[in-house]
């Protein structure tokens, strides 16, 4: 590939700018699925077939028949008509909808940049880690939902920090290598170099001022 056609490093900024939006995102959205109480309303994790929706009245009965025999129905939500649940539900659906788009629009550009050769080879550890990291986020929120399908009728408090605790981490990893792109970092060698320089060219005025004095 020519260096014409070779892709910026702003472009992998701007790509991993809109990976930290959307991650910020779906924090916004995960916080009004917990605030509309719809966060148990998906009873199963199925990381690859659960981003289809019900698609028939049967599978929505399906749905809620399982939604129904947790604590959280038999406790607080007796008497929801299916309306309701289809409500709740589609807040749940979204957000985990949204985190496997997160995946998917950081995967598929990675792969290209690196081939692109527009990521150097010092970064993509890190790129790797990142991804992993939010492979290992969305283990989390199951973890999370997990603890609220037997006996409780909410998530455990604990479990949710650690799940906004790991988007906050991958949010800041995110953000922080899409500046890199932007504004790379000095070598240390430039750094010092420069810090030489501004040094002395200061010292003149600073011995021409002491003669003046004298």
């Amino acid at each position: 590939m020519s260096s014409k056609t070779l892709p910026s490093r702003r472009a992998v900024g701007w790509w991993l700018i809109v990976v930290a939006l959307m991650i910020a995102g779906m924090v916004v959205i995960g916080g009004l699925t917990r605030l509309t109480g719809s966060g148990l309303s998906i009873t199963e994790w199925d990381p690859v077939m659960g981003a289809i929706p019900p698609l028939s009245q049967a599978d929505w009965l399906d749905a809620f028949h399982k939604y129904q025999g947790i604590p959280q129905y038999i406790r607080e939500h007796q008497g929801m008509s299916l309306a309701q649940f289809q409500f709740i539900y589609w807040w749940e659906w979204t957000h985990r909808l949204l985190g496997r788009l997160i995946g998917f629009v950081f995967l598929l550009p990675f792969l290209w940049f690196v081939w692109a050769g527009a990521i150097s080879r010092r970064d993509i550890p890190r790129m790797v880690l990142l991804f992993a990291l939010g492979g290992l986020q969305g283990f989390v929120g199951w973890w999370m939902v997990e603890s609220g399908l037997e006996t409780r009728v909410s998530v455990s408090q604990y479990r949710l920090a650690i799940h906004f605790g790991v988007a906050l981490l991958l949010f800041a990893g995110i953000l922080w290598s899409a500046f890199q792109y932007f504004y790379p970092p000095l070598e240390g060698g430039s750094k010092r170099a420069a810090l030489r320089g501004g040094v002395k060219g200061q010292s003149p005025p600073t011995d021409i001022s002491l003669r003046e004095i004298s």
